[in-house]
């Protein structure tokens, strides 16, 4: 069921008579409130106003006198509920199709009531592009006619480091198509001069020979040459794409690296940029020779013989309309391929990446037979593909030579009518099937060229990306003390959503503070606030009474240690992983971050000592290792901000005592925030903050909670109760 995005007429005369405001948000719903289908019901809202309209009557209600608008969500559909008097009312139902436009609605109008200068416009405001009618989010640009025109330019832009190699190339070239064309005047010139006179010697013979066989040897040489430069062309824009893509992969924001695969990801910086290299190899070179090769042609031909020239290019127009009209339909069908092979890619990332937890449930099997379904459906798409090649392009090649064909017969009518000689006749035929070579690697062509613009629409779906984290006009890299200010927080993921609403917190220098609240609370969003991997939608966060935003972003993640629950080591030695923080640390500085550690002992039993290798993610080491090791790293670079997150669970008790005592010597005055579980290990923070409902619930010391009786209160409650259970 397709529905209006426009206001019902009857709704605007309606809304004309109760206030002068413009509509700023508006939406069908699909769904009547009994949960049935339905294209009648419209929700809408203005600065003070929010109605709904059946398809007859509006009712209004001021914004003013609402507590609360929210969107629900529920299994299949999600509910637009308004709160007013203490009161929750469903005003509308709709399908999951539409739950992400009443999101915004629902926000957007949380918004406007709450006088916040936040606007989220809705989805249903989007644009229409005028080309080919894809609707465009808010005032973004059509990605598919912008790709479409854009792939010349880029092209060309690749190409202008190496200019002074493509001329080069060209000239080469020009030079190779010269000698060939030449080479048929050779052969005419014998023919009528020494072999069909018969009137040649055996000197005459062997200077044809030299001739043709230095032409042909020249030739050779200057194919090599060129195969080398184009080579050399092709490895070098590789190089320089792989290390863009990688460069770019570094500065986008995490929402978008979250929102991809890293298969696909790493699909695009290898495959996609070795198609790259095979289009600048094999077909970029080749194409100007065969556009020169093919003009010269059609030059040297018209000039010998238009009539017999008009005969041999009588096909041509044909081959290139069918051609030009399955280039959407190959455009397609590549694109659909490299779709399959990204979904094998991701699925070996994720198979080789969890290989410990496909043995432990012993899924092998499982996980084999559903690579050799991907496997099997990938190949099904590949055989199709060139099933359709096998079967297209040799009929092309087929209509290319019933050109030659008629040249031969309407050129054999000439000679026999004395209009033409044997020699110009064989030299015309030649420079006909010389032809052939041109207008047949044009046919494979449009193949060529959307694996190209395939391949280039992958890559820079990645380097036409904007990061969202940008540092200000003029970046201050200045060391900080670690005064820290939340100010009226905002953030959602989707910013129709809060994770956080309202936070506001004023931490001094050295003060550690523990965040506590129920799993999905926001606690980890804030600390990925305060590390700035995202910006906040609304409010701010100062450091030493500076804007995050206005801290160059490296200076300012140079001066943060992170600890988290689930530690990363990269493949490497003990060393590496250490130095990571720090990379001009000096071997003394390392083995004193790993005293302070508690990590020195066992490292120097290890194999290798400090040059141990560890293995992807550190597997070879056990969890409270790995622990210290990471805290090692965060030791080093002598943190002024300090985040640890869940940094004891899941550890035996002599692991989480050693890594405790290695803590509490780590945030000795630096500023301290501490996510944690297990509600003991916060005792000796100088505060503590219980997120609720995405607000600062409650604020205080251990202490100062207890007394208060709350949040905080009930969930010691609860773990005591539970210790007391295990222990009986």
């Amino acid at each position: 069921m397709k529905l209006s995005r426009k206001m019902p007429k009857a709704l605007t005369d309606i809304l004309a008579n109760r206030t002068s405001e413009p509509q700023l948000y508006g939406a069908y719903t699909d769904l009547n409130l009994d949960g049935q289908l339905c294209n009648n019901i419209y929700i809408g809202a203005t600065e003070s106003l929010l109605y709904i309209f059946d398809g007859t009557d509006a009712v209004f209600y001021n914004l003013a006198d609402l507590e609360k608008v929210q969107n629900i969500n529920q299994v299949n559909n999600g509910l637009f509920v308004i709160t007013k008097d203490g009161e929750d009312l469903l005003l509308a139902r709709y399908s999951m199709k539409y739950l992400t436009t009443f999101a915004y609605i629902a926000r957007g109008v949380e918004l406007l009531r709450k006088g916040s200068s936040i606007r989220v416009e809705s989805a249903e405001r989007d644009k229409i592009c005028p080309k080919c009618g894809r609707a465009l989010p808010g005032t973004q640009s059509c990605p598919k006619c912008d790709k479409s025109h854009r792939n010349v330019s880029r092209l060309i832009s690749l190409c202008k480091p190496y200019v002074v190699l493509i001329c080069v190339v060209l000239v080469l070239m020009v030079l190779s198509t010269a000698l060939n064309l030449g080479r048929e005047f050779v052969f005419q010139d014998f023919i009528d001069t020494h072999l069909v006179p018969q009137q040649g010697t055996m000197k005459d013979v062997l200077t044809f020979l030299s001739i043709v066989c230095s032409i042909i040897l020249m030739d050779i040489v200057f194919y090599l040459v060129r195969f080398y430069l184009c080579n050399q062309l092709g490895s070098r824009i590789s190089l320089d794409l792989r290390q863009k893509m990688m460069n770019k992969l570094q500065d986008l924001s995490l929402s978008f690296i979250n929102k991809r695969d890293s298969g696909a990801l790493i699909h695009r910086i290898t495959g996609d940029t070795a198609r790259v290299m095979e289009f600048f190899r094999d077909c970029f070179c080749d194409m100007f020779g065969q556009i020169i090769t093919l003009l010269a042609l059609v030059v040297v031909m018209l000039w010998l013989n238009w009539k017999l020239a008009l005969a041999a290019f009588f096909f041509a127009p044909f081959i290139v309309i069918f051609a030009r009209c399955f280039w959407p339909y190959i455009h397609r069908i590549f694109h659909n391929q490299w779709r399959k092979e990204d979904k094998i890619n991701n699925k070996l990332q994720d198979v080789l990446s969890g290989i410990r937890i496909v043995k432990v449930f012993g899924k092998e099997k499982v996980e084999v037979e559903t690579f050799r379904r991907l496997n099997e459906e990938y190949a099904e798409v590949q055989a199709h593909n060139e099933k359709f090649f096998s079967t297209v392009f040799p009929f092309l090649s087929l209509m290319m030579a019933f050109g030659s064909y008629l040249v031969i017969y309407l050129g054999g009518v000439d000679v026999l009518k004395g209009q033409m000689t044997t020699g110009e006749l064989v030299q015309f035929v030649s420079y006909a099937g010389m032809l052939l070579g041109p207008l047949s690697w044009m046919s494979f062509l449009p193949r060529r060229l959307v694996r190209l613009t395939t391949s280039m629409e992958r890559i820079y779906d990645v380097l036409d990306e904007q990061p969202e984290i940008l540092a200000g006009p003029e970046a201050i890299d200045a060391e900080i003390q670690g005064n820290i200010q939340l100010n009226n927080v905002v953030f959602g993921y989707r910013s129709y959503e809060p994770v956080l609403d309202g936070i506001s917190l004023d931490v001094k220098k050295g003060e550690m503070i523990g965040l506590v609240g129920a799993t999905g609370c926001g606690k980890s969003t804030l600390i990925n606030l305060i590390m700035r991997l995202y910006d906040v939608d609304d409010g701010s966060i100062t450091i030493d009474g500076i804007n995050i935003r206005d801290f160059d972003m490296a200076a300012y993640h140079r001066q943060i240690g992170v600890v988290l629950q689930e530690t990363f080591l990269f493949a490497g030695t003990v060393l590496d992983n250490i130095r990571f923080s720090k990379p001009t640390a000096t071997m003394e500085e390392i083995i004193q971050a790993a005293k302070r550690a508690n990590a020195h002992e066992f490292i120097c039993k290890l194999p290798d000592g400090y040059n141990t290798y560890v293995g992807e993610k550190g597997h070879t080491l056990s969890g409270g290792e790995k622990q210290r090791i990471s805290i090692a790293r965060a030791i080093l670079n002598d943190p002024k901000i300090l985040i640890l997150d869940e940094a004891t669970s899941a550890l035996d008790t002599e692991s989480e005592y050693q890594i405790q005592e290695a803590l509490d010597r780590l945030r000795q005055g630096r500023t301290t925030f501490a996510i944690a579980h297990r509600l003991s290990t916060l005792r000796s923070a100088d505060r503590i903050m219980v997120i609720d409902d995405h607000k600062c619930a409650e604020l205080g010391s251990h202490d100062e909670l207890l007394r208060q009786k709350g949040i905080y209160y009930g969930l010691v409650m609860a773990q005591l109760q539970m210790s007391k259970s295990k222990e009986e």
